[in-house]
């Protein structure tokens, strides 16, 4: 019999992972202050879909994040009963988190208060393992968020052992708590601008911890990897986490390193899969005021466990800020200063999302949270004649920024000078077009285009070149 997993010491025979130690942080400076150095990286995460209690019938989705490097996500997104969306209020915060080594117990002083995150305890004052209380508000003054997590289910250690590479060279340790119930207060500025609310909720949440030698970054930089993480929970009672690595020149291989899918059953057995291919990415967004595309609809097919969903945001706009509203001060100040910048280069989607489709063959929905750092690119290319004979030319491109998580099709025109049109062919698959046809035009300037797009549409790219056909 494994060891019972709500009584600390816990540690699961073959894990990486030990508690209650591993609840606590792990790279400190003198007076317990969080190592903000850049070579490791070291986060507690919190994402929760809760309903009102009594009130509207509104439903709130909270997202909190604590890193060592000073860094603190807050937020809070509402929709209405019907599913339709209200709004949100973010709290980015820059600040100084102290923790404990020994367990869950950090407070974040920033520009708007001290946040506290810390194992909640019993009436003897002895821990209880894995809840916590969360008490977290902005700097503006705008919202605050005060919530009580109760596990349900034993800590999932990633891969099946806690432990895995990340990358060409980084690696971390992971765990997460897949099955929260989650009840609190949510402290709100109203949205038409009518004073401030207090709303009780309830629901469920899902938890993570994670840190090593590695690093990521919302801000975009072509020399990194970048990442999209995904987790599932089924009304069945089974959670699924999925996460795609790219490589900085978008190759995902099918390895450990590259991501997978992660099971856990409502029995609390854990399964896992490797290959970025079962998670595929069917809709891409692109952000007006970013000029970032990320993706916006996916599928998951695991013939394994006999399950095919299909996952959609509840809202196509849940980016959150780099920098947020700030206090009044010279903190804020510097913040609106780069307010642009830092939209331009950080904000990134982290959001709600429905599920439906078939797990262990049988029909299921359930609710997804999606953490998307991965901006796909318009395709790159162009085209070149690479024969040219008499009643034959072979002309080709070749997309220089290709994306396996992004499939193209291609769309081939052949026009004259004044644009009018002599062939248009589309849906092609493969990125060369032969013109030998005796008829077309000869020993005039004509001009081919080729237009490629992704399956939605929202992804193009345009490349053209002229040619002499003889």
């Amino acid at each position: 019999m494994p060891p019972p997993w709500n009584i600390w010491p816990y540690h699961r025979t073959g894990s990486a992972v030990t508690f209650p130690r591993d609840e606590g942080w792990h790279r400190l400076l003198p007076g317990r202050i969080a190592n903000p150095a850049l070579s490791d990286m070291e986060w507690v995460y919190l994402n929760a879909h809760v309903n009102e209690v009594g009130g509207q019938g509104r439903s709130f989705i909270v997202f909190a994040a604590y890193f060592t490097q000073g860094l603190r996500f807050l937020v809070v997104r509402a929709f209405d009963p019907q599913d339709a969306y209200l709004g949100a209020w973010t709290g980015t915060a820059w600040g100084l988190l102290r923790a404990s080594p020994e367990r869950l117990d950090l407070t974040f002083k920033h520009g708007g208060g001290t946040d506290e995150w810390s194992t909640r305890t019993d009436a003897g004052g002895q821990a209880i393992p894995f809840s916590s209380r969360l008490v977290a508000k902005d700097d503006a003054g705008a919202f605050s968020v005060a919530l009580e997590t109760t596990n349900t289910k034993r800590p999932y250690e990633a891969g099946g052992r806690g432990y895995l590479p990340f990358g060409q060279r980084g690696a971390f340790y992971y765990y997460s708590l897949t099955r929260l119930q989650v009840s609190g207060t949510l402290e709100l500025t109203r949205l038409d601008g009518g004073g401030r609310e207090t709303v009780n909720v309830e629901g469920v949440g899902w938890y993570d911890h994670q840190w090593g030698p590695f690093y990521v970054t919302p801000i975009r930089n072509k020399n990194l990897e970048e990442y999209e993480w995904m987790s599932i929970q089924l009304d069945t009672g089974d959670e699924i986490l999925l996460t795609t690595v790219w490589e900085p020149h978008g190759e995902t291989p099918s390895l450990p390193a590259y991501g997978g899918a992660g099971l856990v059953r409502a029995d609390q057995t854990f399964d896992k899969l490797i290959g970025s291919h079962r998670w595929k990415r069917t809709r891409f967004w692109r952000s007006g005021k970013q000029h970032a595309t990320y993706s916006a609809g996916w599928t998951f097919d695991a013939p394994e466990w006999d399950t095919h969903l299909v996952i959609k945001p509840r809202y196509h706009d849940q980016l959150t800020p780099l920098i947020d509203a700030p206090p009044p001060n010279l903190l804020g100040t510097v913040s609106r200063l780069l307010e642009g910048w830092a939209t331009l280069l950080g904000d990134f989607w982290e959001g709600s999302c429905r599920v439906e489709g078939t797990f262990g063959g049988n029909p299921v929905k359930g609710l997804a949270f999606a953490e998307l750092v991965k901006r796909y690119e318009d395709p790159v290319f162009r085209v070149q004649v690479v024969r040219n004979e008499p009643g034959l030319c072979v002309l080709e491109w070749r997309v220089e920024n290709p994306d396996e998580q992004v499939p193209l099709k291609f769309r081939f025109y052949l026009e004259r000078e004044d644009s009018s049109p002599i062939l248009d062919e589309s849906d092609l698959d493969v990125p060369v077009y032969v013109l030998d046809d005796p008829s077309l035009p000869k020993n005039e300037t004509l001009v081919v285009r080729v237009v490629a797009t992704s399956q939605d549409g929202a992804i193009s790219g345009t490349a053209a070149t002229t040619l002499v056909l003889r």
